[in-house]
């Protein structure tokens, strides 16, 4: 899929430096990427032989920097999230983080030196929300406008969701799962989710 692939190569991208300040989430995002992008160069070779790679990499770099757990609210939704057990909503957030770390390390075996540029960051850093506009600059084609949504928790940003050309990944990951959702039930869901991780394993 062109836009998931373009969304993450996003996450193993050397991204351009800049000064900012401290309070804005860009420094904390160039060297999530840079992390990333140093294991790739290194193993460049063996990505697509060995994926555990780039899976190790994005579990260990750049999940900490996600908010899997708002994202796993929002995927499931409000109402469902609230009528289900403790239970449910821990396999729930499990199958969904296996299934993120999977989505973001995929394309990331295709890595061919993309950049990333940040436009310059609008609006108050004292906002709980903020939006980072960048761009994936291509040595062939057209630049890719690309979008970071961040959420201030506890006095960090983490990321709960990435737009490329205004395509949400939270969105498509909501809609994967809204039919399942009017029609089955929470474990049915769970099960869907681990079905898919398991293809992005395959």
């Amino acid at each position: 899929m062109r836009i998931l692939k373009t969304i993450l190569l996003a996450v193993g991208v050397v991204l351009s430096p800049m000064i900012i300040a401290q309070s804005s989430p860009v420094p904390m995002l160039e060297q999530t990427a840079n992390e990333i992008i140093s294991t790739l160069k290194q193993n460049k070779a063996n990505l697509k032989s060995n994926p555990n790679i780039v899976y190790n990499a994005v579990e260990k770099h750049l999940l900490p920097i996600v908010d899997v757990a708002g994202m796993s609210r929002s995927v499931l939704g409000r109402q469902a999230w609230m009528k289900a057990s403790e239970t449910q909503r821990t396999q729930f957030s499990q199958a969904f983080t296996r299934l993120v770390i999977r989505t973001y390390s995929s394309p990331l075996a295709q890595y061919s030196d993309e950049t990333v540029q940040f436009l310059p960051v609008r609006g108050s850093l004292n906002s709980r929300f903020m939006r980072v506009n960048s761009l994936i600059v291509r040595s062939e084609g057209q630049n890719i406008p690309l979008t970071y949504s961040l959420v201030d928790k506890n006095g960090q940003w983490k990321i709960y969701d990435i737009s490329v050309e205004g395509v949400s990944l939270l969105q498509s990951f909501r809609s994967q799962f809204a039919q399942v959702l009017q029609n089955s039930s929470i474990d049915e869901v769970i099960k869907q989710m681990q079905q898919k991780q398991l293809k992005k394993a395959s």
